[in-house]
């Protein structure tokens, strides 16, 4: 049956059509100003509805002080607009759990992405275009309508999908398979049934880009905000979420929004909190809601994932992993008793290691999962990475909290994903280091007129390397070290754009490396386009001592090569000098033929000598500044290895740091400064006060400090909202900025608005003319809306920061009590 045919059927629309009330509220929830009187109408003709949203509107989420038990007074509290989206949500639910699981189809997980889509799509609208936030709430509320009708009323018109748990959770080349099967979306598809089923009065153009998360900033703010939601919702919900890309996402949401770490765990929080009084109120069971994303925090997230991305950079094969692993879980965990298997990169076998009090051993190699001798027999954490397992961990019980074995999990869901990037990337870089550096084969790469790009060792070798020859021409460089064999043809191969390959076998005696010796030589090369450019790549092999292992290797090169153009970090061969040999093929045009200490200098701590005594230690890890040009340079840090088997050669292979350096500036920040008004947080305020005690104690210098709230600042936020108290926090730490001494006096925000300032080498006098110099300007700023009560105090002989901050704190309490605006001296210790 076609779609077509299906849309045609009234048996079939009939099977997922609204029902009365719920068609009632859709038309008016399309009115601009809804009338409560006919809400209240409509929601009455059914008392379990009425009771429903009586029970949603007392739930954690709106934390309304007295219960509610009529419409009325819900309506009044929580604006008729919102009373209105809570009915049209329980009538959905309702109307779509009789019908669908009549098909024998769960609706759970699809139930769980279009609530939270909703709920999240509407707070993001309630920021960026509030006007429409109530209007985006029901579109994406009914935005995969279409999807659920099908499959309900004839699923076998739904293209195949790689996931059957949840009919509404995309997948890559969705659009596609749809537009083959029906000739159009299922937004497009959901649009066309809302004017089959007389739902014309809400227009929802924003429904058919829903998806559109890569062309998110070409469209309007409301559609925007549909589709950040329902992104959101398959991060946080969706069963094969890649923590990886949920933490990206969620950086990627931070900034769309202009949030700052604690306004985005704020926003989440009201998020988490709405979805799950939705689901409680239905009766819908969230399962093993720990699994989910949602529930750990975003600084959580980036712990785990710092602590991952080590994998990233291991060496030393698949038992470097467990390493790095003890390291993290005894650090973090205090767990030293445990073991891993992990799933071996190159095969379907399994590693298993033991940590306990004699250390970390490995005690079984390549064999069948079922084969693998444990000793810990309680139930393990798995390692996966995109529903894909790849190892085990189980450890003794050390007392871990609840919130501790949450965390313990999530960062092995981030090395279930690095491990996987290390199987598929690293790993294979290792062995592709070992096997070029033992091939028999020159590789080299040309320009399109045969000037030499780079080459490897074996080519090097033969040819005697353009240090030597004083030219990269490679028909120059043949004829000067092996002979003038390559003939016209090799000119032909150059010079016509038609000619593809150039073949030929060669005899002659080799006048490089040494002795010289008879060699014959298979010379291939080819021409392919990379981008804009053609390359030529060539190969040459001295084919009288070939064996048949040489062959197959002959055989992945290709491979082998591609792995290595495609790897973000840039890898180098080099001599004892530092000269280098080979480069990954983006840098070969900058760095090829250069020297390592010439176009690298040593960052940060590094104390040792910058120059070829670096190559005397087995292995050297080292971070630089790497010049491209002659700008100052970007971090990389080096992890520079020794060649098995080769005569003087070193591997380095450079990671780029520049995003993990920002990404560290902003963590330290965040650290010590407070977000939203950027002065000194709470936890530097305590570490400030003691080190500033502890130097007047050393030196004889005075110290004082001044401890303050705010008066009038919960009128503000009670009657202009939270951005005008917002704006109030940063006009008054604009005016400590301007009245304090820099690098003498510390100003800080405590807490919400409480405030704190220390001031060193200052006479009680002094502290005084300050602290009401500050509160003339913050009340003349607002206009006597918003003044301080504060309490001063100055360094007595046995101080702590813990006792100063009290007597300053009670003092504050005291001018609060005489009716603010004043500042009061802390009394005397007795």
């Amino acid at each position: 049956m076609s779609l077509d045919e299906i849309l045609e059927s009234p048996r079939l629309m009939m099977k997922l059509s609204f029902p009365p009330v719920m068609l009632q509220l859709m038309e008016e929830a399309s009115k601009a100003e809804p009338d409560f009187s006919v809400l209240g109408k409509i929601i009455s003709m059914d008392p379990a509805l009425s009771a429903t949203i009586l029970n949603l509107v007392n739930s954690p989420f709106y934390g309304l002080s007295q219960e509610v038990f009529d419409l009325k007074r819900a309506a009044v509290v929580l604006g008729t607009k919102e009373l209105l989206n809570l009915a049209v949500t329980v009538s959905f639910q309702q109307h779509l759990k009789t019908n669908i699981e009549k098909q024998d189809y769960k609706i759970y997980s699809d139930w769980m992405l279009t609530v939270w889509g909703a709920v999240s799509a509407q707070l993001i609208a309630s920021r960026t275009c509030p006007e429409y936030a109530d209007k985006i709430y029901l579109c994406s509320l009914l935005k995969d309508i279409s999807l659920l009708f099908l499959k309900c009323a004839a699923p076998d018109e739904i293209p195949k999908m790689p996931c059957n748990d949840a009919v509404t959770m995309s997948y890559p080349g969705q659009p596609e398979a749809e537009n083959e099967v029906w000739g159009m979306t299922h937004g497009a598809l959901t649009q066309l049934l809302f004017s089959r089923w007389k739902l014309k009065m809400l227009k929802c153009p924003s429904i058919l880009h829903h998806h559109s998360l890569e062309e998110l900033e070409s469209f309007d703010l409301p559609t925007q905000a549909l589709i950040l939601g329902t992104k959101w919702a398959e991060m946080e919900l969706g069963k094969s979420s890649a923590p990886f890309n949920v933490l990206q996402f969620e950086l990627k949401l931070q900034n769309s929004l202009d949030l700052d770490e604690e306004a985005i765990e704020e926003f989440r929080d009201i998020c988490r909190t709405k979805f799950q009084s939705m689901l409680s109120t239905l009766g819908i069971e969230q399962g093993d809601s720990r699994s989910h994303f949602y529930n750990h925090s975003i600084k959580s997230l980036q712990s785990s994932y710092l602590m991952s991305l080590e994998l990233l950079t291991a060496e030393g094969g698949v038992d470097s992993i467990p390493r790095i692993i003890a390291r993290h879980v005894k650090l973090n965990w205090d767990v030293s008793n445990w073991e891993i298997a992990l799933k071996s990169p190159d095969f379907d076998k399994y590693y298993l290691y033991r940590a306990g009090d004699s250390g970390l051993e490995r005690v079984a190699a390549q064999v069948d999962r079922k084969d693998l001798t444990w000793t810990v027999h309680m139930e393990g954490i798995n390692i996966s990475s995109h529903g894909v397992s790849l190892g085990e961990f189980r450890y003794v019980g050390s007392g871990l909290s609840t919130s501790e074995t949450e965390d313990l999990k999530l960062y092995f869901r981030f090395i279930g994903q690095a491990y996987e990037h290390y199987s598929l990337r690293l790993h294979l870089l290792e062995g592709r280091a070992v096997t070029l550096e033992t091939l028999p084969l020159g590789i080299a790469r040309l320009d399109i007129q045969g000037w030499v790009l780079d080459m490897n060792d074996e080519m090097g070798r033969i040819l005697g390397g353009t240090a030597v020859s004083g030219t990269k021409n490679f028909r120059e460089l043949f004829d000067m070290l092996v002979g003038p064999s390559l003939g016209k043809e090799w000119s032909e191969f150059i010079s016509d754009d038609s000619a593809s390959s150039f073949n030929k076998i060669t005899c002659a005696r080799l006048r490089t490396g040494g002795v010289p010796r008879d060699a014959c030589l298979y010379i291939s090369a080819y021409k392919q386009k990379r981008g804009d450019d053609w390359l030529i790549s060539t190969i040459m092999e001295d084919i009288r001592g070939i064996s048949e292992t040489q062959i197959q290797a002959l055989k992945q090169k290709d491979f082998l090569e591609g792995i290595i153009d495609s790897m973000s970090d840039v890898v180098f061969t080099v001599d004892a000098r530092g000269h280098i040999h080979y480069v990954s093929s983006r840098y070969s045009k900058i760095f090829l033929g250069r020297n390592l200490f010439e176009i690298a200098a040593p960052a940060g701590t590094f104390t040792g000598l910058w120059g070829p005594e670096l190559f005397e230690y087995p292995k050297s890890v080292v971070e630089v500044l790497m010049k491209r040009t002659d700008s100052i340079g970007l971090p990389f840090e080096l992890v520079i290895s020794k060649l098995e088997g080769a005569d003087e050669k070193y591997l380095i292979v450079a990671r780029d740091m520049t995003a993990i350096r920002r990404l560290e500036a902003k963590l330290k920040k965040q650290a010590i400064f407070d977000g939203l008004t950027e002065l000194y947080n709470h936890t530097q305020f305590n570490t400030m006060l003691a080190r500033e005690i502890t130097r007047s104690k050393r030196t004889g210098r005075p110290i004082g400090i001044l401890f303050f709230d705010l008066d009038g600042f919960k009128k503000v936020n009670d009657t202009e909202g939270h951005q005008a108290g917002d704006q109030v926090l940063k006009g008054v730490a604009k005016i400590l900025r301007e009245e304090l001494r820099a690098g003498m006096d510390f100003p800080c925000r405590y807490g919400g608005d409480e405030f704190g300032i220390i001031v060193t080498e200052v006479r009680p006098e002094f502290l005084e003319m300050i602290g009401n110099r500050i509160r003339v300007k913050i009340g003349t700023k607002f206009s006597g809306r918003v003044t301080i009560s504060g309490g001063m105090t100055v360094y007595e002989d046995g101080d702590s920061h813990v006792s100063m901050l009290k007597r300053a704190d009670t003092a504050a309490y005291e001018a609060k009590d005489l009716g603010g605006n004043l500042l009061k001296w802390s009394k005397k210790e007795s």
